[in-house]
């Protein structure tokens, strides 16, 4: 039986989060496939990251910036957008999901987030949030030099860095939204929490826009501690089946690190997609034997035939005016479910729960069992595993 933390404990974890010590900060950029020395020990050796796919994940936020190919207007609209953001940061320093909000300031009355904890507008990293504020600012604040970019991407790092739990994995929302909230698990879905490590480490290899005065050193102190707790927590959350280790959950404990439901259709389960990303980020780190051990059980696991559809695709957007599974023949195409049976490699869809409102009908093996609304606009396949599986068999894994 699956255990759920008690909110006692999730609040002394968030309340201990942003306190660890500060350690010593040391440059030292991943020189790929290279084995630097720490004291008289090896250091774990970097696989060749040319063709990692994580290295694509933080490149969303340039949908945010002009397209205009004249440079000083561009950066005008950049500035004013970034002049707008700073204003919908909340006293945290985070920022919740509001994109489209970003064309005007905040008016000084409009709600900044659409979650209250304990009467306190909520930050997220849920939608890329906050990391894509990070990021926008950053850019902006390496073109122009406005000190203001910079304080403001400051204080969402120190919102970041104090939402991490002591046992490494960062929740949804910060701070918690109350003692029954899945926003307190510790968040995978939807690619959420290794974003967060994808920044910090960029952060910490100081490349651009994450580069020069951006964060204070004191900040950069905390980067690579924060990153160590981080794969501690994943290499501990990795889910075990039949004795093997396979791959993870799309939320997981804080303190037991047992896979957990999320939102009522999110059961617990082996994760297809978010674990895709969660094995790319550990392929970016040094290969110690405990981080290289949990990749390659990964990849075995996505390399099996029992989780893999082949020559199919996901396709909702047709098989939606036709009322037909989106699960379509696609010669070629490998596709992996986004929920597994924890015990079993059996796919498996849910529609909402029999007890939500509007009613529906919970775990489902068949996708045409579950309602319309939750067949077709809920990302329940995809080729999850396929640019995962090129990478590392270009790096020998």
């Amino acid at each position: 039986m699956l255990r759920k933390t008690s909110m006692a404990v999730v609040v002394a974890a968030l309340a201990l989060g942003g306190g660890q010590g500060v350690q010593a900060f040391a440059a030292s950029p991943h020189a790929e496939a290279a084995q630097a020395t720490q004291g008289n020990q090896p250091a774990a050796p970097m696989l060749p990251q040319a063709g990692n796919p994580a290295k694509e994940a933080l490149e969303d936020y340039r949908r945010w910036l002009s397209k205009n190919s004249d440079r000083a207007a561009a950066l005008a609209e950049d500035k004013a957008r970034a002049d707008n953001i700073i204003t919908w940061q909340m006293p945290h320093g985070g920022f919740y999901k509001l994109p489209a909000k970003y064309a005007a300031p905040w008016d000084g009355r409009a709600p900044r987030s659409g979650w209250i904890g304990n009467g306190v507008e909520l930050g997220t990293i849920d939608n890329d949030a906050t990391v894509s504020e990070i990021l926008v600012l950053a850019d902006v604040y390496a073109r122009s030099g406005n000190a203001a970019y910079r304080d403001s991407a400051r204080k969402a790092m120190d919102f970041l860095l104090n939402m991490q739990y002591p046992s490494g994995g960062f929740p949804q929302v910060y701070p918690s939204r109350g003692p029954a909230s899945y926003s307190n698990h510790v968040t995978f879905n939807d690619n959420a929490m290794v974003r967060v490590l994808l920044l910090l480490d960029a952060a910490a290899r100081q490349e651009g826009p994450l580069a020069g005065d951006l964060f204070t050193i004191q900040q950069r102190a905390r980067l690579q501690p924060a990153l160590d707790r981080a794969v501690d927590f994943i290499l501990k959350a990795q889910i075990v089946q039949d004795g093997l280790k396979t791959v993870w959950c799309a939320q997981h404990d804080p303190v037991t690190y047992a896979p957990v439901t999320g939102r009522s259709y999110e059961l617990p389960s082996k994760s297809g997609a978010e674990s895709a990303l969660i094995v790319e980020f550990l392929m970016s780190r040094p290969q110690t034997p405990a981080v290289a051990e949990a990749v390659k059980a990964a990849l075995a696991w996505y390399r099996r035939s029992a989780v893999q559809m082949k020559d199919t695709a996901f396709e909702p957007r047709a098989s939606r005016a036709t009322n037909t599974s989106p699960f379509v023949h696609s010669p070629g195409t490998t596709t992996w479910y986004r929920f597994y049976d924890l015990a079993t490699d059996t796919g498996f869809f849910s529609g909402r729960l029999p007890t939500d409102t509007p009613p529906g009908v919970g775990k489902q093996y068949d996708i045409m069992k579950i309602g319309p609304e939750s067949r077709y606009t809920y990302q329940w396949g995809g080729s999850y595993g396929t640019p995962l599986l090129a990478y590392a068999q270009s790096v020998g894994y």
